[in-house]
């Protein structure tokens, strides 16, 4: 099902995907670029590192600098805005052993999730973003993962959330959310000793 077909042309030499481990900035005293001051006013030590994590993954791969502003945007997603414009498309996601971000150009709107390979979604929880034609089917545990993920990254790529999940859809060919096509590619990486699936949401820009 989440094949991608070799007819279709989605640009994917031009997103970049960089990882780290949270443990590599548990005593970082550094600070990355477009840290989100609520967030870092948290209570939470771990809400705080995962932060932390997923902008040094950013910055790592984008041209970010003092000043720039991070922003999810409705119906653009993630984006990097300097003088009031868009320079590059972003998206970032977090496990509770390490980061992962993506950008793209700024006309390519993209998503990422990032989760254990071992983690489990309940069927109950499945049904929840599928639609009913799609309850019909019968997934195996590596199917509902990659379901859910594929969902998740294109709802974060269009930034609007998980409301519109059932909305998602694969047609055989490829996903298709709010009139245009998205390619999925996923990337399995080990993060502190644990396997784990990125998977990258880009919409297609070319069909043949």
């Amino acid at each position: 099902m989440l094949q991608r077909a070799s007819k279709l042309v989605s640009n994917e030499k031009s997103f970049k995907i960089h990882f780290v481990e949270h443990s590599a900035h548990s005593e970082d005293t550094t600070k990355p670029p477009l840290l989100d001051p609520k967030i870092m006013a948290s209570k939470s030590p771990k809400r705080i590192l995962h932060h932390i994590s997923g902008r040094h993954a950013l910055s790592k791969i984008s041209q970010s600098r003092d000043g720039d502003i991070f922003q999810i945007v409705p119906d653009l997603g993630g984006c990097l805005i300097r003088d009031g414009r868009i320079f590059q498309r972003c998206s970032i996601s977090h496990s509770d052993h390490g980061a992962v971000a993506v950008i793209a150009p700024p006309d390519m709107p993209v998503g990422v999730d990032l989760e254990p390979r071992n983690r489990k979604v309940s069927q109950g929880a499945l049904n929840l973003i599928l639609n009913e034609e799609e309850q019909n089917d019968a997934y195996d545990e590596r199917s509902r993962l990659l379901i859910w993920m594929s969902k998740e990254a294109i709802s974060k790529a269009l930034g609007i959330g998980m409301s519109i999940s059932k909305d998602i859809t694969y047609d055989g060919k490829s996903w298709v959310a709010m009139g245009s096509r998205w390619s999925i590619n996923s990337h399995d990486i080990e993060i502190s000793d644990v396997d784990h699936i990125a998977v990258i949401a880009l919409r297609i820009t070319e069909e043949t």
